[in-house]
């Protein structure tokens, strides 16, 4: 029996994320495609506890985007045998650099003083590849999620995965269908950390899409589509 699709979102990101994806797609898991959404709590150990939950007791197939990603990666070595086959989209699961963290803290006590207004259209740009800048349905769809989620989500969301530890040793140790997936311009994908990784496990394997950013799921959702069936047509161990 194939193992049923559980997709997690990143930071900000609803079911709409999803929402380019060709319904084909959906037909490629018996239960189709399910959005699993980021929970509320206290730390990453604290959210992969309850994102494991929310999953039926056989095995998964999991999908994660941006921080939903790291989530993923987390959940797949800390249960493994919830887990089937791995597909990571535009993150990797390592820790975050001094100056993102900072930039995070900032944002933090920001919003707390003085509320928060949304997403700007410069934070926008920056997770776009050049030439998707000015395309309005991409812009559109990330400030109604972001306005749907609001300033509570983006506390809980910042607070608890700020601090994240480097995965690399435990997801060397997996036996299962590992991908990673990202675009051609996303400057949020550690490329060096992963060229390690793949170094140790050659075998897992990376796609980079071409004219496509951070925002993979809406910038490109036929290619991305493509390699989450291939991805879904790897053999499990």
């Amino acid at each position: 029996m194939t193992a049923p699709l559980y997709m997690i979102p990143g930071t900000m990101c609803d079911q709409r994320l999803w929402h380019k994806l060709p319904s084909t797609l959906v037909d490629t898991s018996a239960a189709g495609a399910r959005h699993l959404a980021i929970p509320s709590g206290a730390s990453v150990a604290e959210l992969v506890e309850r994102l494991a939950a929310a999953l039926p007791d056989r095995p998964v197939s999991l999908l994660g985007f941006s921080l939903g990603g790291y989530l993923a990666a987390a959940l797949a070595t800390a249960y493994p045998e919830r887990v089937e086959r791995l597909f990571i989209c535009a993150n990797t699961p390592c820790a975050l650099p001094e100056e993102e963290l900072r930039q995070r803290r900032q944002l933090l006590q920001w919003v707390a003083r003085h509320g928060y207004s949304g997403i700007s259209d410069r934070k926008i740009a920056a997770m776009l590849a050049p030439h998707n800048r000015d395309r309005a349905d991409i812009a559109d769809t990330m400030r109604a999620m972001d306005a749907s989620l609001g300033q509570a989500a983006l506390l809980s969301q910042l607070g608890a995965t700020s601090e994240r530890d480097d995965l690399a040793d435990s997801l060397a140790q997996l036996s299962l269908p590992v991908t990673f997936c990202f675009g051609e311009h996303d400057g949020l994908v550690t490329r060096p950390w992963l060229d390690k990784l793949r170094q140790r496990r050659p075998d897992f394997t990376q796609c980079e899409i071409p004219e496509a950013g951070h925002m993979l799921p809406l910038e490109q959702p036929q290619r991305l589509a493509a390699a989450i069936e291939n991805w879904l047509q790897a053999e499990a161990s």
